[in-house]
């Protein structure tokens, strides 16, 4: 009888014993509307350094008075997130470098990023047109581009998708992904774990030969 409880109360503790604790994915949004550098911030998301909103640098075909701005970001995946969602929203016509979403904080359009990292996968619209290059620390193995897409964006919007060595686009909906051979966004980076930039309305660097107009807000979450 005395073996009986003991059973029974050793299985009763185990009943009500705390799960296993696993990192939640955090809810939120950041938001941007590069018109009027309005804001709302989100952690794992910032501004690089000298990414901040400011007036876009402008061209003919973007020109000062229209006041459109730029601004370059960095978003760490949080743990218990597998994935980066973020939605461009276009207004008019864009023009020039509008998105430039890579693995690199020296990425500046047209793949690589001058030897930084080997992670340095890059997407990157231009006008109305959408590249991809893979990652690596060789020049010569950069697929420049991998994948084109000629898109159509006035008055649209775009919806990214990075995961590790994944990314998707739509609508039309498209993705890439890399198990295998794992040359695309790498979410195990150990100096840059997790972390991805954008450029907006410019490259991430900001060259100022190459700058855009035309995406006009950016939400961006995890899950």
């Amino acid at each position: 009888m005395f073996r009986k409880v003991i059973f029974a109360v050793f299985f009763g503790l185990l009943a009500v014993a705390p799960a296993a604790v696993h990192a939640v994915c955090p809810a939120g949004q950041f938001y941007i509307d590069l018109k009027n550098c309005t804001t709302a911030t989100m952690a794992g998301v910032s501004f690089t350094s000298g990414g901040a909103c400011a007036p876009a640098v402008p061209t003919t075909a973007c020109p000062a008075a229209a006041g459109w701005k730029q601004a370059a970001l960095k978003i760490v995946v949080p743990r218990g997130c597998t994935q980066a969602n973020i939605d461009v929203e276009y207004e008019g016509l864009p023009s020039g470098w509008t998105v430039d979403l890579g693995d690199s904080p020296t990425n500046d359009g047209f793949a690589g990023d001058a030897g930084s990292t080997t992670h340095n996968a890059e997407l990157w619209i231009l006008n109305e047109d959408l590249s991809l290059a893979n990652a690596s620390g060789n020049p010569a193995a950069i697929d420049n581009p991998r994948v084109t897409s000629h898109l159509a964006l006035t008055n649209s919007a775009l919806k990214f998708v990075v995961k590790d060595q994944f990314v998707s686009w739509g609508n039309p909906y498209t993705l890439v992904q890399s198990p295998a051979v794992k040359d695309l966004y790498s979410f195990t980076d150990p100096l840059d774990p997790r972390t991805l930039y954008l450029g907006l309305n410019r490259v991430i660097t900001g060259r100022p030969d190459r700058p855009g107009c035309g995406a006009r807000r950016v939400l961006i979450t995890f899950q």
